[in-house]
């Protein structure tokens, strides 16, 4: 028995005073404040230096290449001033912030002129998080993040020493002193980086240091035309021919995009795996400058959703990440946060979907959706183009720097929209297996979303006047987890999928109506 455990039998306190970073005792020594409140690591200060170079770095290199001057060395003083107050206060919340862990409760104080304190039972803990970066693994730190499943209810604690970190999730994940074993489900494997390079955030990747480049010049002041190398590549560009700028305009970003989103991918992903421990907690560790390990219960788990954008679904890839209660959805971070796989090959995504919900939910087969569907997808294809055509029309007509041709823009995007507005209708599906509920829609990201039928605690039924006219409704499934929809399914099917889904929900709402009985909105 170690230490800690033979402390805990006897009805001791061994979270804070009495330990050291790695839980062995100190001679009964508290962090200042008495009752077993403890400070942050006295290293934090040191990360509070990274808000400080690194901003700084692009600000230097703008001066050095435009040359000292009052424009730009004004703005440089008046920045450096400002990261430096930013260190100050990183100063002063590592003096003024406690923290404690009782048998009961995780606790936090923080704040010097306005004084703020966090509690949160330790029986309402669901998950701990930690994550390290650069300055952080540098200095062997970690900042550990605690989630009670509630919005706004989370603590945060930047940071602490990492091995201590460690044994502050065993502690209030009750895994013990010492790591449980673990079964891993998924790791990385070389052949998955090639999926990097099917972001659908490549293009934007390319433009992204130019964008960034020339804002610093316009905070400093600074013409283009001011920077060396810029006015004699400006100079060499106007006499040459602009097909073949074009073009290397267009080859130059696609490489940076490239090369761009496979850093990224290595960055967030390198060293990843997915693992379940004793007592139904997924892990997912993963990253390469800054690391993360992130913890799923499963007790919030309400299924799983996984995406397939154009380009990943082209070359045989997709997304997979699970739905948890309390995670909202359209936020990014949150939704990354819950990944339980990086961009993979979509039968290692079904497999490891499997193997999280207990069966194959996700290839389970679906009915499909009635023919109005896709006669409504047509119609918003077509529509929005017929109504843009006479006004590029007119404008190539009244405005003489705008081509005469330009209207064909419209009926030529008809190629794109028209094939994207079949594939929609050929993805639209909904179905049950077992315990869940699945559904799938979507052309240019599709998702099939698998999710708990006793996690959906209400519906909503909603029927645009394009889909009352032709006996069309969109069903939401509503959950902790977020909202779900089956879109564009029959009136009368849609009633009847949702009474078959969870009986009893939706039937005092209906009234009279069998679920056959069409529903007015």
């Amino acid at each position: 028995m170690s230490d800690w455990e033979a402390d805990r039998a006897e009805g001791r306190d061994v979270s804070h005073a009495g330990r050291d970073d790695v839980g062995r005792p100190n001679g009964g020594r508290s962090g200042r404040g008495g009752e077993g409140w403890e400070r942050l690591d006295g290293r934090t200060v040191g990360t509070g230096l990274s808000y400080v170079i690194g901003p700084a770095i692009p600000a230097v290199a703008v001066v050095a290449i435009a040359g000292p001057s009052s424009r730009t060395v004004i703005p440089l003083l008046a920045l450096l001033a400002v990261l430096i107050g930013v260190g100050v206060l990183v100063s002063l919340r590592y003096a003024t912030t406690r923290y404690r862990i009782t048998d009961d409760r995780v606790e936090s104080r923080s704040g010097l002129l306005f004084r703020r304190h966090r509690s949160i039972p330790r029986d309402r803990v669901r998950a701990v998080d930690l994550t390290a970066g650069p300055a952080h693994r540098l200095l062997g730190l970690a900042v550990v993040r605690i989630d009670a499943g509630e919005q706004q209810a989370g603590l945060r604690l930047d940071a602490i020493a990492r091995v201590r970190a460690e044994r502050l999730r065993l502690l209030l994940l009750d895994k013990g002193n010492a790591a449980p074993a673990e079964s891993t489900l998924a790791a990385l494997r070389p052949g998955w980086i090639w999926f990097a390079l099917l972001s659908s955030w490549t293009p934007l990747i390319g433009f992204a240091p130019f964008g960034a480049f020339f804002r610093v010049l316009e905070i400093f002041g600074v013409e283009p035309a001011e920077v060396g190398f810029l006015r004699e590549a400006w100079g060499e560009v106007s006499v040459a021919s602009p097909v073949l700028v074009a073009v290397l305009a267009i080859l130059t970003v696609t490489v940076i995009g490239l090369v761009g989103a496979l850093a990224l991918y290595v960055e967030v992903w390198w060293r990843f795996s997915l693992s379940r421990e004793p007592g139904g907690t997924y892990r997912v560790r993963r990253g390469l400058i800054s690391t993360r390990s992130l913890s799923l219960e499963e007790s919030r788990l309400r299924g799983v959703e996984m995406a397939e954008p154009v380009p990943l679904r082209w070359g045989g890839g997709a997304r997979l990440r699970a739905l948890v209660a309390g995670v909202d959805p359209d936020d990014d971070e949150e939704r990354t946060s819950a990944a339980l796989l990086p961009p993979a090959p979509r039968v290692t995504a079904l497999r490891v979907a499997a193997q999280v919900l207990g069966g194959p939910a996700l290839t389970a087969s679906l009915r499909p959706h009635p023919r109005a569907a896709l006669r409504l997808r047509l119609f918003r294809a077509v529509w929005p183009l017929a109504l843009v055509a006479p006004l590029l029309a007119w404008l190539g007509l009244w405005l003489s720097w705008v081509p005469d041709w330009v209207w064909v823009i419209a009926p030529a995007s008809v190629l794109v929209t028209l094939p994207l507005a079949v594939d929609a209708y050929r993805n639209l599906g909904h179905g049950l297996a077992g315990p869940y509920l699945v559904t799938r829609h979507g052309a240019a990201r599709r998702r099939t979303v698998a999710l708990r039928r006793d996690g959906i605690i209400g519906w909503v039924i909603g029927r645009s006047p394009a889909q009352r006219r032709r006996g069309l409704m969109t069903l939401t499934a509503a959950t902790a987890a977020g909202a779900h929809r089956v879109r564009d399914v029959g009136v009368g099917d849609g009633v009847g999928f949702a009474e078959q889904a969870v009986p009893g929900l939706l039937a005092p709402f209906l009234g009279s109506a069998s679920p056959s009985t069409p529903v007015r909105s």
